[in-house]
């Protein structure tokens, strides 16, 4: 897990100012609660799939349980790893990151979420038929890593070129896609109304080699933020 994380900028720049500790708690069978297969395993934390009716949405309800377990180590951010080979994971901010171990896509997910929990930062895909408001496009998302456009000036504004097209058309260059920042349509899980500064991020797709410019000057600011 810090192997993963470590490898990625900025954590890598910053990785003298984070102590990681690992905690072994047992469970009583080893794996994964997947509702919708009607699978219930008895674990530490019970964490399971299907959360918000996602197949690869996987979350633990036992927060203070998870607290208790932690309650004589000075620790401020969790990384929850789960005994399965299914894909999946979850992270939300100033919570948890949980994560299945066994799975081949581990360490790509695993930063994803930490992505999440650790640097408030929004998933920037999106489905092609989702035109739901997930976002409202009247209201600034607080995710720095995704606009609305209503208040684009506290966002990534100060980055781009001048005379770039908002919103930016999107390049077929592969060096583009994770170099050349604007205002691509398209984020926080919907098709439109909602913008993300790069075509491709680790907050996208687990493809990507790194978190775009924008998604790390958050994690820098915020790894400052705790160690100075």
């Amino acid at each position: 897990t810090a192997d993963a994380l470590f490898a990625h900028a900025p954590f890598k720049q910053y990785k003298n100012r984070f102590n990681i500790v690992a905690v072994a708690v047992p469970s009583k069978n080893s794996g994964v609660s997947i509702p919708k297969q009607n699978l219930w395993i008895e674990t530490a934390l019970d964490s399971h799939f299907d959360t918000f009716y996602s197949d690869r949405y996987l979350t633990t309800l036992h927060l203070k349980r998870l607290h208790d377990y932690l309650a004589f180590i000075p620790y401020e951010h969790i990384i929850i790893l789960a005994n399965t080979d299914n894909y999946g994971g979850g992270g939300i901010y100033n919570s948890y990151t949980l994560t299945a171990a066994d799975h081949s896509m581990f360490k790509p997910v695993v930063v994803h979420e930490f992505g999440h929990s650790f640097g408030g930062l929004a998933d920037e895909y999106y489905y092609d038929d989702q035109y739901e408001e997930m976002y409202p496009t009247d209201v600034e998302p607080w995710e720095k890593n995704i606009t609305t456009l209503v208040d684009f000036s506290s966002k990534w504004k100060n980055l781009l070129p001048e005379n770039i097209k908002i919103p930016t058309p999107p390049s077929n260059n592969e060096k583009d896609i994770y170099t050349k920042i604007g205002v691509y349509e398209g984020g926080g899980y919907q098709s439109k109304g909602v913008y993300r500064a790069f075509q491709e991020c680790r907050m996208k797709i687990n493809e990507a080699p790194a978190f775009c410019k924008v998604c790390q000057n958050v994690i820098s600011n915020l790894i400052t933020y705790y160690t100075e």
